[in-house]
């Protein structure tokens, strides 16, 4: 299976590996050994699409509330970074002229992933997703 982890930058990659913090997005199921692509948020002066990887462990675990007392829980990804940077850049500028599309091809729904959802949250992508956003990691 393939995901999308949407994030606050910045994207600290040490030693070839990077963790991720997030919240699962409509039951997104996240096992060692998926491949994982990292978008940063550009609104936040990052890139857009910055990282390809694979799972190297995925855990649950309490960190304070930022506002308010209590706890939450988060899904904390250790990260093996295949890739750490795009050989082509993708953006949310690239994407947002096929975001609102019914037509068939990629962007429309990798761009509506991307608009819909917050910061720090994974879900998965279908395979043809998957592929048209692992083609931007490829020198054409």
């Amino acid at each position: 299976m393939a995901l999308i982890a949407k994030i606050d930058p910045p994207l600290t990659v040490a030693d070839g590996r990077a963790q991720i913090h997030a919240r699962p997005y409509k039951q997104a199921a996240v096992a060692e050994g998926d491949e994982i692509f990292v978008w940063t948020s550009e609104t936040s002066g990052w890139h857009g699409l910055a990282a390809f990887g694979t799972i190297a462990a995925a855990r649950i675990e309490s960190f304070p509330n930022k506002t308010g007392p209590g706890e939450h829980k988060e899904l904390v990804l250790d990260v093996q970074i295949v890739s750490g940077a795009p050989a082509r850049s993708l953006t949310l500028a690239q994407l947002a002229v096929h975001r609102d599309s019914d037509e068939a091809g990629p962007e429309a729904p990798v761009g509506k992933t991307l608009y819909t959802h917050a910061l720090n949250k994974i879900t998965s992508i279908e395979s043809d997703d998957a592929d048209f956003v692992r083609s931007h990691f490829e020198e054409h």
